[in-house]
């Protein structure tokens, strides 16, 4: 190092340390001191466990719908008795975009009941997963028989 750094180094560290007495902190009043503090506050209820599985197995159920549908009417065991649905079950992409519209749907449904109504968001997935469950059992049975 140069001559006039080691000289700045010596200068400035060498330089006699001054500490400043400490002042007494003011006196503060009782009625400052007795704050009451705020309740704590509950947390905003969240979804309810038991919908995201009700969720999921609605998808499921619909899918099952989807593909035994399919087998039956392309097995000519079945065919289709839902007025609306018959000119769709014909063009399987428009078929499938149908169960996934209806599937986001139910689960949008399903989101908008459980902020004002937890239980009843709860038993309206439990009737749908149900019904859903009923159909898909129904296509199985008329697939697997034969029967028309």
């Amino acid at each position: 190092m140069s001559r006039v750094a080691w000289f700045l180094c010596v200068v400035c560290l060498s330089a006699p340390a001054v500490a400043q007495e400490v002042a007494p902190a003011p006196a503060v009043p009782d009625s400052y001191a007795k704050v009451p503090s705020a309740a704590p506050r509950e947390p905003a209820p969240g979804r309810p466990p038991a919908l995201m599985p009700l969720y999921g197995s609605f998808a499921a159920l619909q899918f099952a719908d989807y593909a035994t549908t399919r087998r039956a009417l392309s097995s000519g065991s079945g065919r289709e008795v839902n007025p609306l649905m018959e000119p769709l079950v014909g063009h399987p992409a428009a078929f499938l975009t149908l169960k996934a519209a209806s599937t986001a749907g139910m689960i949008w449904a399903g989101e908008k009941l459980w902020r004002k109504n937890r239980v009843g968001a709860i038993v309206f997935m439990v009737a749908t997963d149900s019904a859903m469950a009923t159909i898909v059992a129904h296509n199985y049975a008329i697939a697997r028989s034969g029967r028309r």
